[in-house]
């Protein structure tokens, strides 16, 4: 999911290529979910069409344009595939590019499309075209009154570690009475906003502090490292634009991304060596050239492991990032694959002063079988079909045992095969004769193991 520096990037984008230019047609597509806020496509359109852009402004994962003239501001949300295009320019991608051309215009998954037109003072003399797209329907447009952070819910974003970052003070005070998770505390958007899930991981890694530990678990000097790294950790990735290339060398970010990378088949292999493809045509080879392991301080690999924290897979590096002394909360490993969901587990005793550390929404979590409602159908069709096969075939009823070699010898009436002194009687075991019926075929097994048929029941032996 784009995060704070990918948004940013974003916004840098139109703030210095559309600034002054006049919106002169918006052509939009319908789509019920992306454009919320209780305005359509041609409301969105209508209310922005004939503006000037005078800039463009962000806090967290949100971005809006300001226009100029009286009407609302068109407000931007990338959700995890959103994505802003100039035309004859490539997307701006989050880290994997999805296999479009980035010649084609309109480009696939747009929501609308601006023609700009130049205007005195404008920073460009040409017109140009702004596109936003989102595959996957997870981003959203709406209009917001300005000034846009005084209405939700940009108003209810926490504070930005680029733009407004509290000073050391400030931050004790906001973590002071803070529970739960030191991972799910700083991707909360209300306490940080535009911390996402790799940027949550970096400033944790670069911290040394497991993302898993208790918010009231955090030593002063975790507390300290927490709020440097929580501004260093974006502004770094500012300063490169959002260049995942240019990140130093030393990040987790660097290296977290081969999770799952053998055990890819079919056409999840094929997708991998598509951008492994793209790689080597000049796409997000990020790994360091010349280096084949992230270091640890004593030049050894480094062990980068996987687990689930706040429903989300997080990378840590366990030789660096520890629990503290006497906190035995584990998180749960993540398997990944199909088919899975998480299952709270009991609650079980606390302490009153809550030193379990985790809140009802950040329990321990295990995974459990997922089913469809199709699967459920199916399964309940297959009970009630056997049942019915139950009541129509009732099982055969098995011989009365006999309780002597002389009724034994006596009950048996069966073809045997001779030896020219007479026939061979059929063993029996327990008791009972050894046979198998399907309704229509009889096979009776004799005393050397030679199976004999019949295709109708007058030969079987008689009870």
């Amino acid at each position: 999911m784009p995060e704070l520096p990918e948004v940013e990037r974003a916004r840098k984008l139109i703030h210095e290529t559309c600034r002054g230019y006049k919106i002169k047609k918006v052509n939009s597509t319908e789509d019920k979910i992306v454009y919320t806020g209780g305005n359509d496509h041609e409301a969105f359109a209508k209310e922005i069409s004939g503006r000037t852009i005078t800039g463009c402004e962000r806090k967290g994962k949100t971005f809006w344009m300001t226009l100029s003239g009286k009407g609302r501001l068109p407000v931007m949300h990338f959700g995890m595939t959103g994505m802003i295009q100039l035309k004859g320019q490539e997307p701006t991608w989050y880290r994997r590019r999805p296999r479009e051309n980035p010649k084609t215009w309109p480009p696939r998954f747009y929501k609308f499309v601006l023609e700009l037109e130049p205007q005195s003072g404008s920073v460009g003399k040409e017109p140009i075209e702004l596109a936003f797209l989102d595959g996957r329907r997870l981003g959203r447009l709406r209009l917001l009154p300005s000034p846009v952070t005084d209405h939700p819910p940009v108003s209810a974003l926490g504070f930005d570690p680029v733009l407004s970052h509290p000073t050391f003070e400030e931050f004790e005070g906001l973590i002071a009475k803070k529970k739960g998770t030191v991972k799910g505390m700083i991707m909360d958007q209300a306490f940080s906003a535009g911390v996402g899930n790799w940027v949550a991981d970096e400033v944790l890694y670069q911290a040394r502090i497991h993302p898993s530990c208790p918010v009231n678990h955090l030593s002063s000097q975790n507390i300290k490292d927490l709020h440097h790294q929580l501004r260093a950790v974006p502004l770094k990735a500012v300063e490169v634009n959002a260049d995942h290339r240019k990140f130093p060398e030393d990040w987790l970010f660097r290296w977290r991304w081969g999770k799952g990378k053998k055990q890819a088949k079919g056409k999840k292999k094929a997708e991998d060596a598509e951008l492994q493809r793209s790689d080597e045509e000049g796409g997000e080879d990020i790994k360091p050239k010349g280096k084949e392991f992230l270091a640890l301080p004593n030049g050894k690999p480094a062990t980068i492991v996987y687990v689930e924290v706040s429903g989300r897979t997080t990378a840590l590096v366990e030789e660096l990032q520890k629990m503290p002394e006497g906190v035995e909360i584990k998180p749960k490993i993540s398997k990944g694959g199909k088919g899975s969901q998480s299952k709270k587990r009991p609650k079980g005793d606390e302490s009153d002063d809550g030193s379990s550390g985790l809140s009802e929404e950040e329990e321990v979590t295990t995974p459990v079988k997922a089913t469809t409602a199709r699967q459920r159908g199916s399964a309940n069709k297959k009970v009630k079909q056997e049942v019915k096969d139950e009541v129509e075939d009732p099982p055969v009823k098995k011989s009365r045992q006999s309780t002597s070699k002389d009724d034994t010898l006596s009950s048996t009436r069966a073809k045997g095969k001779t030896n020219g002194k007479g026939s061979t009687p059929v063993k029996r075991e327990g008791g009972n004769k050894l046979r198998k019926s399907n309704g229509r075929r009889t096979q009776v097994e004799l005393e050397d193991g030679v199976r004999e048929g019949s295709s109708d029941l007058s030969d079987l032996p008689s009870d």
